[in-house]
Parts: C-alpha cells; sequence; structure tokens
C-alpha cells in the first residue's frame, strides 16, 4: 500500500461517517413552545435556529410509539445478527415497532390512533433525485528508455516487444481466474441489467449460495484472520542517498502505480424500508496479483551483494457489517404531515469509478567508465489515480419500493507486473563492490465493504399492504394508525414511493499494469592516479537495482442502508470473495564469473570505443492507442 494519501483519507472519513451517526442520535424533537426548529436540519447544538410559527401546538408534537418492547423480547420480529450485539437496554432505546397491541390501520376519518392526530395529511410530487455516476481516470506512460553507446539500438525494441507478448498472456490469465459469471461491465448503462440476470438467476436456484460465498470479516490471501490495530501512516522512505564517490549506479526500477478510491453511499440511508417484491443484496470482492520475474545476473566476484527474490503479493479483503444509524435514535409517531416523492417506474443510485496505470519502463543500460561517479536514474516513475464520491442524504424517513430491490457492491483489483531482468557487471583491472537488486517488488490489493444496516428484516402484515395500496392511489388523507406502523423522527415525514424496481449499485475496478523489463550492463576500469587520489584509496562501488517495483490498489466502499426493512417476498443476502495470487514464473540464475573472462564479453557486447555517451538521449517504442478496456485491450 502506499503510505500517506489513500489511508489517511479513509480515517478521515471513517470519523466523518460516525458523525452521521452521532447527528441522528442527538436530534432534538421539537419543544413545547408555539415555535420549533426545522426538524429537517440535522445539525446539532446550534446556537441558533430558524423558527417557524406554528398554529397548533398538538398536531406537531411527536408521540413515543405505543407499548414499546425492549429488545430481546418478542412480537414476532427477526432477531439481530450475531455480529450485530444488541446494546444495553436504557431510555433512548426503543423495541420493534410491531408490538401485539398496535392497532389495526383504519378507514380515513378515523381519529384517536396517534395521540391527538385525527388524520395524516399526505402530499404528492414527482422527485426522488437519481444518481448516475461514472467516472474514468487512465494514466498511460512510455518510459523506455536506451543508453547503449555503439550497440544496435533494436535491442530495446524486442525487449518491450517480448514484454507486451507476456503482459497480454498474464491479464488473460487474470481474467481466466474470474469466473465468467462475474465479468461485470465496466458502464452505468449496462450494470443494471447485470445485476437483475445475478439476482433472477439466483431466486431461480432457491437463493442457494454462490460458490464463492463467505461470511463477513477480514480475509488474506483466502485466509480468515483477526483485523489487525490501526496504526498511522508512515512518511514514505527517503530517496536513497548514492554519495559522491567513485563508481556506477543504475536505478532501472523503483516505479509506483497506485489507485484510490472511496465511495460513501446515502441514498438507501432512510430508517425504514418497505418492498414489496423480493429484497436482493450482494458484496463482491474479486483480486488478483500477477508477475513475471526471472532475473538472470552476472558478476565478476564471489563477494557480490546480489539479491534477486522478495517479492510480495498480497490480497486484502474486509467485509463489515454495523448497524443502521438509527439503531439508537428513538422511535416517534409518524406523522402528521407526510411528503411523498414519486418515481414512475425504476429508480437508478449507479456508480461506476474505473482507474487504470499502464507503465512501460523498460530500460537498456551500459555504463563504462573509470574515473567518475556515474549514475543512470532510468526508473522510479510514479503513477497514481484518486477519487472520493460522497453521493446521496439523509433525505427519507421512509423509503417505498412497489417492486423489488437490487442492491450490489462490486470491487475489481488487478496488479500485473512484469520484470524480467538481465544484469552484467564486472570491473576491468580494478576490485569492485558490487550490489545487485533485481527483486523486491509488492503488490497490493486492498479492499473494505462496509455496511450499515440492511439487516434487520422486520415482519409483513396487512397494514402494510394497506400502506402500499394508499399511497399508490395518491390519497391525500391518511388514517392515523398509518403513522404507528412506520416509526418517525418527529415533524414532516418524508417518504420516497417508487412504483418499479430500485437499483442500487456501487462498482470500482482497479488496475495497475507494469513493464519493466531491464537490460543493465556495467565495466568499471581503473581509475587514473589523479583520480585514485581525488577519491581516495577505497575501492569503486558498482550498484544495478532493477526492482522495487511498488503496485498497489486501494478501495472502499460505505453503504449506508435502511435500519428496518419489511419485505413482502424473498430476501436474498451473500457476500463473494475471490483471490488470487498468479505467479507466471520465478526463476532466477546467478553467476559468479572470471573477471578476466567476463570482462570481453561485457566489452564485446557494449563497444570498445571511448565514444562519450549522452544520458539524457533516449529512445523509446511507439505508444499503442488506449482502448476502453483497460484489461483486456490496453496492450493491443
Amino acid at each position: 500500500m502506499v503510505p500517506g494519501g489513500i489511508t489517511e483519507i479513509i480515517w478521515h472519513f471513517a470519523g466523518y461517517l460516525k458523525i452521521f451517526d452521532d447527528i441522528a442520535r442527538f436530534r432534538e424533537p421539537p419543544d413545547d413552545g408555539s415555535y420549533r426548529p426545522h426538524t429537517e436540519d440535522y445539525t446539532t447544538h446550534r446556537p441558533h435556529f430558524e423558527f417557524t410559527p406554528i398554529d397548533d401546538e398538538m398536531v406537531t408534537r411527536p408521540t413515543p410509539m405505543q407499548n414499546p418492547l425492549p429488545l430481546g423480547g418478542g412480537g414476532g420480529y427477526a432477531p439481530h445478527l450475531p455480529t450485530h450485539p444488541t446494546p444495553d437496554i436504557g431510555p433512548e432505546k426503543f423495541g420493534p415497532m410491531h408490538s401485539p397491541n398496535f392497532l389495526t390501520p383504519m378507514h380515513a376519518g378515523a381519529g384517536g390512533a396517534g395521540g391527538g392526530v385525527n388524520i395524516i395529511k399526505a402530499t404528492y410530487q414527482d422527485g426522488g433525485t437519481q444518481s448516475d455516476v461514472q467516472t474514468h481516470q487512465l494514466n498511460y506512460m512510455h518510459d523506455n528508455d536506451s543508453l547503449i553507446g555503439t550497440h544496435d539500438a533494436n535491442l530495446l525494441f524486442s525487449l518491450s516487444a517480448a514484454a507486451d507478448h507476456a503482459i497480454s498472456q498474464m491479464i488473460a490469465g487474470a481474467d481466466a481466474a474470474v469466473p465468467t459469471e462475474w465479468h461485470a461491465p465496466q458502464n452505468t448503462a449496462a450494470l443494471p441489467a447485470f445485476v437483475a440476470a445475478h439476482d433472477q438467476a439466483w431466486a431461480d436456484r432457491g437463493g442457494t449460495p454462490d460458490a464463492h460465498s463467505i461470511g463477513p470479516g477480514y480475509y488474506v490471501n483466502g485466509e480468515l484472520q483477526d483485523r489487525p490495530p490501526e496504526v498511522p501512516a508512515s512518511d514514505p522512505a527517503p530517496a536513497p542517498d548514492l554519495g559522491k564517490g567513485l563508481g556506477q549506479w543504475a536505478l532501472d526500477g523503483g516505479n509506483t502505480a497506485s489507485n484510490g478510491a472511496y465511495i460513501v453511499d446515502l441514498t438507501n440511508s432512510a430508517r425504514t424500508m418497505v418492498v414489496a417484491g423480493d429484497y436482493f443484496k450482494t458484496n463482491v470482492i474479486i483480486q488478483t496479483n500477477s508477475y513475471m520475474d526471472n532475473d538472470h545476473v552476472t558478476v565478476s566476484g564471489t563477494g557480490a551483494n546480489v539479491e534477486t527474490g522478495g517479492n510480495q503479493a498480497t490480497n486484502i479483503a474486509d467485509f463489515i457489517e454495523r448497524p443502521g444509524v438509527y439503531e439508537l435514535v428513538p422511535e416517534y409517531y409518524a406523522g402528521p404531515n407526510w411528503s411523498v416523492d414519486v418515481v414512475q417506474g425504476d429508480y437508478y443510485n449507479i456508480r461506476a469509478l474505473i482507474q487504470t496505470n499502464y507503465l512501460s519502463d523498460n530500460d537498456v543500460t551500459m555504463q563504462n567508465s573509470s574515473s567518475t561517479h556515474y549514475e543512470i536514474h532510468a526508473g522510479q516513475n510514479e503513477l497514481g489515480n484518486f477519487v472520493l464520491l460522497n453521493d446521496g442524504e439523509f433525505n427519507y424517513d421512509l423509503i417505498i419500493v412497489g417492486g423489488s430491490y437490487h442492491g450490489m457492491n462490486l470491487i475489481y483489483q488487478n496488479n500485473v507486473l512484469y520484470n524480467n531482468d538481465t544484469v552484467k557487471i564486472t570491473g576491468d583491472g580494478v576490485d569492485t563492490n558490487q550490489t545487485v537488486s533485481t527483486g523486491g517488488n509488492e503488490l497490493t490489493n486492498n479492499a473494505t465493504i462496509s455496511s450499515y444496516g440492511g439487516t434487520n428484516t422486520l415482519a409483513w402484515n396487512a397494514g402494510l399492504d394497506d400502506l402500499i395500496q394508499n399511497v399508490s392511489g395518491g390519497v391525500t388523507e391518511l388514517v392515523p394508525s398509518f403513522g404507528q406502523l412506520i416509526a418517525g423522527n418527529g415533524g414532516t415525514f418524508n417518504v420516497l414511493y417508487i412504483t418499479g424496481d430500485y437499483y442500487d449499485v456501487n462498482a470500482i475496478w482497479q488496475t495497475n499494469i507494469v513493464s519493466d523489463a531491464n537490460l543493465a550492463i556495467q565495466i568499471q576500469g581503473s581509475p587514473s592516479p589523479i583520480t585514485a587520489g581525488y577519491y581516495g584509496d577505497g575501492m569503486a562501488t558498482q550498484n544495478v537495482a532493477t526492482g522495487g517495483n511498488v503496485l498497489s490498489n486501494d478501495a472502499v466502499i460505505v453503504d449506508v442502508g435502511n435500519t428496518n426493512i419489511h419485505v413482502g417476498g424473498q430476501v436474498y443476502g451473500d457476500s463473494i470473495l475471490i483471490q488470487a495470487n498468479l505467479v507466471e514464473q520465478n526463476s532466477d540464475n546467478v553467476t559468479n564469473a572470471d573477471p578476466q573472462a567476463l570482462v570481453p564479453e561485457v566489452i564485446a557486447f557494449i563497444g570498445s570505443d571511448e565514444t562519450t555517451i549522452n544520458p539524457d538521449q533516449q529512445q523509446h517504442a511507439p505508444a499503442p492507442i488506449p482502448h476502453d478496456d483497460p484489461m483486456a485491450n490496453v496492450l493491443h
């Protein structure tokens, strides 16, 4: 994971979610005077209020639900899941809304059921803001460096062509690791159909869980583990200090490609949802890491320090379930004024974030020097994408869905690294301090889906059928017993009524593709007496670093759902996890050669002339044209 940025932002917004909870909890009911603060204002402890005169105090005062039951009692409601520990009973906690003593909804004109409320007045208007958000972030960089003196410049093109072919095969392998049924389209127009087809197939097989179904928890490379404690983000490591001594340094790796995405979805955050049809909710995390790291290193001394391994591929997936944000908020009579936003047909809240980094950093570096401090920096590129989407507000107390609810959260993360290196270093008549590092690459996927509410399913009864019938018919005067059927928060009761299905989808795709194939050759000659006197009697240094690439994806979806759910059909819930680390090849060959045998080979490859090499001179392969699909087409 890249230290800093995304982790710090996540901490801030984790606190932001806590603010939502606190605001709901401390919301003040109207006072006993002739003026009251606006109940739509969720800000607490404000020093000033906007006052609105009210003619009838009794009509506007919130009425607690009659005969509340403590949690853990009877009443025919579904118990909380084990992951939602029941809080202690206190004055701020009321029980489920369906107690045996609730009055049956009456015909219009009846009274006495709402603590002094004679009728509920309902107003209807077209409304319900829908959301269609699609964001593409693409970084595409070619940094293919050729520093080769008199040697054939086509060597770099051949190196890049081999890398492109290998990456194409690795991408195909990563795609094959994902079941076909989970290849979701990367656009908001096609996502609802994908979700509907998945839900229909789910219902057709009678709710049987998916083959990759898992329970809530923290998973690392497929294994359920305890969540580690949170630690503050550390500062990035300082750049290496190469000093000013005699020798050669080639830094051909050390690239960073990172994606950070964060979605806070509040569009479904009403206290209660009533779904006449079926209720589907699916959380999906799919993660793959693919890398190829075959290195061939030849050094001219047994004392050389050569590191070729140490690659790390990690997939982290966290499925978190939390109580609804209204769990600890007192329940009041839902009336006497209802404001109903009506949506004819299906309702869509769809968000798709696509992030892609593609880096081609294939380098051919050749160094032949004797009396200088010679550095080549051909890598160390940085590509990054970041997006934060905070969508929706606490607009409604009740959402009524005439059809079915289709909810899905999807996170796809892919890292692909090609890091095949060939390194040859030797000293010509001088004993050098040789260090070679070709591994140490890090590939990390980190995904979290944090769900608030959506699990407290309450019983269905005939009163809910009557409620839907009245609202669908546009009845402007509702019987007061409806105010006891659904919990309110005091003041105007805001309702969203959807005649069709509700599609609520959050999807994130993150892809890093890095090609870092390197050919690095060094020959260090004996310094002149003047140079030796200037630098001292210490040996010369030869250092080649072609690995150390960091590829990271970090994604979080915070889905704030309804605290209470009434479903007329079936309830389907599932979490899907697919994690794969695909090591195409990881074989290294290190040879300690006789300097007298290696020097002629290196000289023949570099060229024996004394041509001055311009470190700024580079040759680049032509960049391919990017396509819409970053995984399948980025190399075409």
